[in-house]
């Protein structure tokens, strides 16, 4: 509601604004149209020809309006008049000046002298552009005259750099005046942007800072690597002001950088991840009118899967999460995106056969994305069961019916922690990993698996946790200085998901390029310096222990896998020996099953690694084993 009453004021604002600047180049065209007979008559006009200035006025005003209107000339706030304007204006009304003069032909009133027809169109184009560059000079002049705007220094003499600049310079009520750039191109040295000398290097950026007063920093360097992105921050950080990013080209929708879209670096910026490449007009085509359902699709990757799916032309999506709450909230956002793609939210657990059922016959579900699954280590490590009944049952419930109803493709979201797993949690993944490939080796149904590591943002994950840590006052808190964990962001994670599904032929894992694994600290000390604290002065660090089933370092292949480069430089399929045989799996599972629902934790660890060997278990869950059995328990067995 208050969304749509700020639209309704903003609606009148530009409609307010609109009738202003008509009425005043109406004005000023009048004006023109009397100046054009006063010249002409050294301004003692016979009275023969002031009664037809005055027939014709009204004509020579509405004509040349109606064509600054067509050409949306007063679309253009007067603020940002450039000589782009000025050849509008002077098309315009040459437009408008034609069909005047067609206007006197047809209606015998030709015996305006042409001389005052030609002195018309000159003081007219002078009149209106000179309005419009006056308004913007005075602006101009009233920026440098007001006082209290913070003093800023730009970092990239580029094209970012230069609308920032200009946009500032034209508006002081943005609160802002660029007095000096940096760019670390020395041949950009000396020269100015918009009269803003570029001064020096990043490296001198404590000179520059004292010589201009600056009070803040702008990194207007949106396709800096983040390596380069990196070193920026660095000195940025050194001078101890609060610095901003323009947003990068992903975030620039139509090309142009605007002020009101600065923001505070994030640590994205600061990965090393290049910009991911994919084939929409491929992955539109391959969702094309298909039914998708999405399962866990309230969590990170679920919800982003479920926002790029509807805007690339499928039939239907269907929105599938056991919690309310994620799914309510998804909703939501979902309907402010108004796409023309039906899509349905769906309350249900996929242990729930009788819904699961109902949900892909009655939607003919065409492909399913199924991200629903137990994450949380340690938690999994206490409740193994549960992990067990959810990850790998809820898999294999999903898999059977998907077959049963006519689903053509099935993706199973895995995770690095399946490989060479050391908790339930990875085991658990893994199991569902080789159910893909064994179920394969006997159905139609083309299912497919992709692996990857951590995403930045997603519930639960570790950045979030940092960042509430240091809202709090810290400490923030490390489980080992030497840990290590792959990051990508969200919306590249979903991307490369639909790319591999698209490619998929069926009975493939696809492991997605994670770049270089990051220590957990550096992201720790990152994030706190990007808060505009200092890590271990204003921010404690404190470090707490590996918690059960964690490794030091995830990894992303097995020791029986090799990967196989694929049409797509991200992606990769890994190639190894992985169950075939149905019956031999299938009885594995039963035998697994059995033990969950029957809480018997030591033969649940014995069949998770009868299946997969490479399973180590956590010593925490060993020591669970090994205690002696009480003197109940004893007395019941003999």
């Amino acid at each position: 509601m208050q969304k749509h009453t700020e639209v309704k004021e903003t609606n009148y604002l530009i409609s307010k604004t609109w009738i202003v600047k008509i009425v005043v180049d109406a004005l000023l065209l009048g004006l023109a149209y009397n100046l054009s007979y006063l010249f002409r008559f050294d301004f003692n006009i016979p009275d023969h020809q002031l009664l037809l200035m005055e027939r014709t006025i009204i004509i020579a005003i509405l004509m040349n309006v109606i064509f600054i209107n067509l050409l949306k000339i007063n679309q253009s706030p007067w603020r940002y008049s450039g000589m782009q304007d000025v050849l509008n204006i002077i098309a315009a009304l040459t437009a408008g000046w034609i069909c005047f003069i067609l206007y006197l032909y047809f209606t015998n009133l030709m015996a305006i002298p042409r001389s005052v027809l030609t002195l018309f169109l000159i003081f007219g184009i002078l009149l209106l552009g000179t309005a419009r560059f006056s308004f913007r000079f005075l602006l101009k002049l009233r920026g440098q005259l007001t006082t209290g705007l913070r003093r800023v220094l730009i970092i990239g003499a580029g094209n970012a750099g230069e609308m920032i600049i200009r946009q500032m310079k034209n508006d002081p009520t943005l609160g802002y005046r660029p007095v000096a750039i940096a760019d670390d191109n020395p041949k950009k040295w000396d020269t100015k942007i918009h009269g803003v000398r570029v001064l020096g290097s990043t490296k001198n950026l404590a000179e520059i800072i004292r010589k201009k007063r600056v009070d803040e920093i702008i990194i207007s360097t949106p396709s800096a690597h983040p390596k380069q992105m990196r070193a920026i921050v660095h000195a940025c950080e050194a001078t101890g002001l609060e610095f901003k990013t323009v947003p990068g080209p992903k975030e620039i929708v139509d090309g142009n950088v605007k002020v009101n879209q600065l923001r505070k670096v994030k640590i994205e910026d600061l990965l090393d991840r290049t910009p991911v490449e994919i084939d929409l007009a491929e992955i539109e085509k391959f969702l094309n009118h298909k039914n998708v359902l999405i399962t866990g699709a309230g969590g990170s990757i679920g919800s982003e899967l479920s926002r790029q799916i509807l805007g690339l032309n499928p039939g239907k999506v269907i929105c599938l999460d056991r919690s309310e709450n994620s799914l309510f909230y998804l909703d939501y956002e979902l309907q402010q995106l108004q796409l023309k793609t039906p899509f349905e939210i769906v309350i249900a657990d996929i242990l729930d056969t009788d819904k699961i059922s109902h949900v892909l016959r009655d939607n003919r579900v065409d492909i399913v994305f199924h991200a629903a699954a137990y994450k949380h280590v340690p938690l999994m490590e206490r409740h193994p069961e549960e992990a067990i009944r959810n990850n790998v049952l809820g898999t294999l419930n999903l898999i059977q019916l998907s077959e049963k109803y006519g689903v053509e493709k099935f993706v199973l979201i895995s995770t690095d922690k399946a490989v060479n797993p050391t908790s339930i949690m990875g085991a658990t993944k893994r199991v569902a990993e080789l159910i893909l490939q064994s179920y394969s080796s006997s159905s139609h149904i083309k299912l497919l698996t992709v692996r990857f590591g951590n995403v930045l943002g997603s519930y639960g994950s570790v950045i979030p946790l940092f960042q509430k840590q240091i809202a709090n006052g810290g400490p923030v808190t490390i489980t080992d200085t030497r840990m290590t964990r792959f990051f990508m962001t969200i919306p590249e994670s979903v991307q490369l998901i639909l790319q591999a599904a698209r490619m998929s032929a069926g009975n493939d894992i696809f492991v997605l390029d994670m770049g270089e694994p990051i220590k957990l600290i550096n992201i720790a000390r990152r994030l706190i310096k990007l808060s505009g604290l200092e890590p271990d002065k204003d921010i404690a660090i404190k470090v707490i222990g590996t918690r059960p089933g964690e490794k030091l370092h995830e990894e992303l292949w097995s020791s029986g896998e090799l990967p196989l480069k694929t049409d797509h430089p991200k992606i990769f399929m890994a190639v190894g020996n992985h169950y075939n045989h149905w019956d031999v799996m299938g009885k594995k599972l039963d035998d697994l099953f059995y033990s969950a629902q029957h809480g018997d934790l030591p033969n649940i660890i014995n069949k998770l690694q009868d299946i997969v060997p490479d399973y180590r278990p956590d010593a925490s869950l060993l020591k669970k084993i090994s205690r002696p059995k009480s003197r109940e328990v004893e007395t019941a067995v003999e």
